[in-house]
């Protein structure tokens, strides 16, 4: 059972990766939660394939339980769901003693985690993280939020949790589509560490078995230790931190113009990791050869993804509100190569307008 900890300034969290870790969970309740009631946040898909027996784990602990159940989907990620959320726990008269649990994909930590980080000035969580692209990225490192109708995570704030659960087992559940939506975000470390994490994600792909147990824990592992360690040396985004947003300059405005829910949030990343190679090989030529291969891998992975018809033109004006802008200029995360990316800002426009379009005619041309 690997467990990884997130090494903080004020302290450390951990992140415990497997699929017989029940015990694990629940003596780290006993930890954080005891003597205390616990309010528990499902999301409605998980809850109906796993909340019972979830709730029927927490009760054999004698444990004082307050459930709410959250529609499924980034519609979710909304301002209303959060006023639904601050009614059922102000109503029930949380308290600061109290702890909140999070049991869903990164929609609900996202959320949920918010929410405990704004109620009452801030109130302990921890996620039970249930998708892969969650255990991955979203439920590490402390960042929650929502969205809003400018763009996406435009309201939040850093609220780390006390642990993070990510227990294969429930991956077994998943539809394909969140299976590749979490493969995005494997594919964007793969990115940032280099031929060590693509080698895997060859081997993972070349299997044909997206719920290969092994594979996946060793592909979360070296995913939550690299963000680990990058959280740990910047946990508040100041600077190399923001190399986690490879790919969302482009991501997020995919998002944005499709509306939100339309492609998933890992597929959408998908592409944007590949208009990010294309203008990393625009802006620096000498890169292409280093990055062929990074680059035939996403381009092999738009067939598992929907097509959906997106205009340049509007990419490009949802990309102006990105909320990594320096003033009212673009910033970038490129590459010069697997494992070592850049920021870049102050790009010609006919670079990024081209690269957008280059990526856009594979997107149509692979997607299906």
């Amino acid at each position: 059972m690997p467990q990884i900890n997130i090494m903080l300034k004020a302290g450390s969290y951990p992140v415990v990766i497997g699929n017989r870790i029940d015990n694990k969970f629940l003596s780290l309740l006993k930890t954080n939660a005891q003597n205390c009631r616990l309010f528990v946040f499902f999301d409605a898909r998980f809850y109906a394939l796993h909340g019972k027996k979830i709730e029927s784990l927490l009760e054999s602990k004698k444990q004082i339980l307050e459930s709410f159940v959250i529609p499924s989907g980034e519609k979710s990620k909304s301002a209303s769901a959060l006023e639904r959320i601050y009614d059922f726990l102000l109503d029930s008269k949380i308290s600061r003693d109290d702890f909140i649990l999070a049991c869903g994909g990164g929609v609900t930590t996202d959320l949920v985690g918010y929410a405990a980080a704004t109620t009452l000035r801030g109130i302990r969580w921890g996620a039970v993280s249930t998708t892969l692209l969650g255990m991955v990225d979203a439920a590490i490192g402390g960042k929650t939020g929502i969205n809003h109708e400018s763009g996406k995570n435009l309201i939040g704030a850093f609220w780390q949790p006390s642990f993070v659960i990510c227990n294969t087992a429930h991956l077994q559940t998943l539809p394909e589509r969140e299976m590749i939506a979490g493969l995005g975000e494997v594919i964007k470390y793969g990115g940032l560490i280099g031929n060590d994490l693509i080698n895997e994600i060859e081997k993972f792909l070349k299997k044909g078995d997206l719920y290969d147990t092994r594979a996946l824990e060793k592909l979360i592992n070296l995913s939550v230790r690299y963000k680990g360690s990058i959280v740990a040396q910047d946990e508040r985004e100041k600077n190399i931190r923001m190399f986690l947003n490879l790919g969302h300059t482009f991501g997020h405005a995919i998002e944005k113009t499709l509306g939100y829910g339309k492609l998933l949030h890992g597929e959408a990343i998908i592409i944007g990791l590949l208009a990010a190679v294309i203008l990393s090989r625009k802006v620096n030529r000498t890169s292409a050869k280093a990055l062929y291969r990074y680059e035939s891998l996403l381009k092999k992975c738009l067939r598992f993804l929907p097509y959906f018809p997106l205009k340049p033109a509007e990419l490009l004006k949802n990309m102006q509100i990105d909320k990594k802008r320096f003033g009212q200029e673009l910033r970038f995360v490129l590459l010069k190569r697997p494992g070592k990316p850049f920021i870049a800002s102050g790009l010609k426009p006919k670079l990024i307008i081209d690269s957008v379009k280059e990526c856009l005619a594979l997107y149509k041309a692979e997607g299906r």
